[in-house]
């Protein structure tokens, strides 16, 4: 299983979303969030459900859902490399 901070980077970039949007949205800066895709700095549960809600305006239960989904069909492709 992928790391949360890499789904999240995934999700975003899937979707056509900066992180200048992202940061906007939420009120955080750019490099905050940078970092919170990189996992430069840990993730709260409190900042995960608010960049879900506010940032990608996704609830967190279907953005693990659709994250989960996406990250395990890529890895099955890559196994049948």
């Amino acid at each position: 299983m992928k790391p949360v901070y890499q789904l999240l980077r995934e999700y975003r970039e899937a979707r056509g979303i900066t992180q200048t949007h992202i940061a906007k949205k939420t009120g955080k800066t750019v490099q905050r969030i940078s970092a919170l895709e990189t996992g430069g700095i840990r993730l709260t549960a409190d900042e995960l459900v608010e960049l879900c809600l506010t940032g990608y305006e996704i609830s967190p239960a279907i953005f693990f859902a659709e994250s989960f989904s996406v990250s395990e069909n890529k890895e099955a492709e890559d196994s049948r490399k």
